[in-house]
């Protein structure tokens, strides 16, 4: 956490810290009543410009429903940034505020880690050109797959598959509707892969959405594809009946090499070029 802090201040920024970066207990920083405070706190603070999330972990789930909305539409959006757990907020800031906030690096994670050079680029370049049409182009030995052709445009709507689900059909979750979808994770085993597509099919998204990213998948199928389901069995399996155009091997997830993304921003896919471009904003 320490180095992150120092990247960005040497980046120019000035730095507040949340009360319990480095406390908590068991798998909480802090309890519910001190991490809404913070949230909340950060927000609304009008000398804080943005908002750096330190890791992900779990614990968003159980404060969404008691984050004051009514209190922050009063507000200007801020820039939020992180991925992970912090998948749940930007559903839910997005949904209720109509925010766009960005899915991309954390301080400890990556900022104080090692921090990738492709990883940084892109980060820099989504927060700071929202004026200019970019085009998301895969690292060179890891080009993008096209499981289905198409052309698709939307919103991105999405992040951890794992934290987009228990979403599902509940008021803190943004349209799908007419929408492009993009969904990662790690360390789920590929039965739990299998259950989350299965849960999107069974709440109706593949009728919905307009195109589906998947972006990568880590340590969720066997190197051994004889021992279990391969992503193309469980897409052939849940997909069959549509024809939304599906991208797959996309640089974004719980990887060293990421893109960062915004998170309710427009997107235009084109598999006729293998073309990824975030529109730029009115």
């Amino acid at each position: 956490t320490k180095l992150g802090i120092e990247y960005l201040k040497k980046k120019g920024y000035k730095i507040v810290t949340g009360t319990y970066l480095t406390k908590g207990k068991f798998y909480i920083a802090g309890n519910d009543e001190i991490r809404l405070a913070n949230i909340e706190k950060f927000l609304l603070d009008p000398a804080i410009d943005a908002v750096f999330c330190v890791r992900g972990g779990y614990g968003l789930l159980r404060i969404l429903d008691q984050i004051n909305y009514e209190k922050l539409k009063n507000i200007p959006p801020k820039i939020l940034i992180g991925y992970s757990d912090i998948t749940a907020i930007q559903m839910a800031l997005l949904r209720k505020l109509g925010w766009v906030t960005y899915s991309g690096p954390m301080v400890a994670s990556e900022f104080g880690n090692n921090f990738s050079h492709f990883s940084e680029k892109w980060m820099w370049n989504v927060l700071n050109k929202h004026n200019t049409n970019l085009e998301l182009i895969n690292p060179e030995n890891d080009p993008i797959e096209i499981y289905r052709e198409g052309k698709a445009e939307g919103n991105l709507i999405g992040g951890c598959f794992s934290l987009i689900t228990p979403l599902l059909n509940t008021e803190y979750i943004p349209t799908l509707k007419g929408n492009i979808l993009i969904i990662e994770d790690v360390g789920e085993p590929v039965y739990r892969v299998d259950k989350l597509f299965q849960t999107l099919k069974l709440h109706n998204v593949f009728e919905e959405i307009s195109g589906l990213i998947v972006g990568k998948l880590s340590d969720c199928f066997p190197k051994n594809s004889t021992k279990a389901f391969t992503l193309g069995d469980i897409l052939d399996n849940t997909l069959g009946k549509y024809n939304f155009p599906v991208i797959t091997n996309f640089a974004y997830g719980h990887v060293k090499h990421r893109f960062t993304l915004p998170v309710g921003g427009k997107i235009k896919i084109d598999t006729s070029n293998t073309k990824i471009v975030l529109i730029k904003e009115d």
